[in-house]
């Protein structure tokens, strides 16, 4: 009798392991220069709960066990270093992402340039993983050039400031094109519903919806696909057709200018700010799309958000900005009569810089943020036809 309940105790505790077992998977693998230090690794699950392990690295091997999931799950693999190594005082390395699902996952490659990694494991990882390698190159470009530009002990002219801003734009706008092939190209891969996830910024609104609803509806009721429909529905009031918000302002030279007054002509708001480095490296491309079609009565309304203690700091960080970048359009302070209405607050403007173009109807034709997206020239392009 004894031997048998020993048995049947036996048997359920290698049950219950084994349950263990398939309810959890492996992440492991060899990260060069990982040298003892920690890593993390954090998760939201399918039951948005969130989930973090930290283990030891030994020399440059690691291993971690972390709960399976049903659908994907985006994780995020970052390292400690410690405060004496140099990599703590540079531009801190994006965490690693990829997705937890049912099987274990293998990771190579070097501690110090995450981008790199070669994933092993499920269909879904190895997909996303063949994008992160196609763009390996241009991230490690984008991130010299982010050390470059976190480097306060160098000192630069605007101008040197500006190219290296443009270096980091076109890097980046590199990267968001194989992005968005990607996104085009796998309607039904969970790796597009996370790419959309964080590339609202990168499309024009009606752009953004549409590679949306492109997608298959197979991840779009995991976390983040939930949180790419919350994007789509703010984004919504500013598609295409939509009235423009009135606004009335005095500009530089003490002119008024308002909606009504811009009436019958095709233009873009330019939300911007002297600090912004990413605003001014688009001013070039703003002043070729200008002395392109200006004589077709084209306008620029920039509407700039300074950060000066009182309105006087305010008007001359803006002045000497406008001045050093040579951007000889219609110029208005925010600043300057917020009082009476927050022009950046009325078109719910939260990321610099924000452009909308608005038709001679009077009509948003389209709204992007960042420099990643070319839906302005296009529309301006077919407005034209040149």
């Amino acid at each position: 009798m004894m031997k048998t309940l020993v048995s049947i105790l036996g048997l359920l505790f290698f049950a219950s392991v084994a349950v263990a077992q398939a309810d959890s998977i492996t992440i492991s693998g060899t990260l060069r220069g990982l040298n003892n230090n920690k890593l993390s690794i954090s998760w939201t699950g399918n039951d948005t709960k969130n989930g973090y392990v930290s283990v030891q690295g030994k020399g440059d091997y690691f291993s971690a066990r972390v709960p399976s999931q049903r659908m994907p799950a985006v994780a995020r693999l970052s390292i400690s270093w410690p405060k004496e190594d140099i990599r703590s005082s540079q531009m801190p390395v994006p965490p690693f992402n990829f997705f937890l699902l049912d099987k274990n996952i293998t990771l190579k490659g070097d501690a110090t340039a995450l981008w790199e990694i070669k994933l092993e494991g499920d269909l879904q990882n190895e997909l996303y993983n063949g994008l992160l390698q196609k763009a390996a190159a241009t991230t490690g470009r984008y991130r010299a050039l982010m050390d470059q530009l976190s480097d306060q002990t160098v000192k630069r002219l605007p101008a040197d400031s500006v190219k290296l801003h443009q270096g980091i734009m076109n890097a980046y706008r590199e990267n968001t094109k194989m992005e968005k092939a990607f996104v085009a190209a796998n309607p039904d891969a969970f790796a597009s519903v996370f790419l959309l996830s964080r590339m609202a910024n990168s499309y024009g609104a009606d752009e953004y919806i549409a590679a949306w609803e492109t997608l298959k509806p197979t991840y779009k009721d995991t976390p983040t696909g939930l949180a790419v429909g919350k994007i789509v529905e703010k984004l919504s009031v500013t598609k295409s057709g939509t009235p423009v918000f009135t606004f009335e302002r005095v500009n530089k030279e003490g002119n008024k200018i308002s909606t009504e007054t811009l009436k019958g002509r095709t233009y873009i708001i330019d939300f911007w700010g002297s600090w912004c480095g990413p605003c001014r490296a688009s001013h070039p491309h703003l002043k070729e799309l200008y002395k392109k079609y200006k004589s077709k009565g084209f306008e620029i309304v920039a509407i700039a958000q300074e950060r000066g203690k009182t309105l006087e700091e305010s008007r001359s960080s803006w002045s000497r900005a406008i001045q050093e970048d040579g951007i000889n359009w219609i110029h208005i302070l925010n600043q300057d009569g917020i009082e009476k209405q927050n022009i950046v607050k009325t078109f719910n403007v939260n990321a610099f810089p924000t452009k909308i173009l608005v038709g001679a109807d009077g009509r948003i034709i389209t709204r992007t943020t960042s420099g990643a997206s070319d839906a302005i020239d296009k529309a301006l392009e077919k407005i034209y036809g040149f």
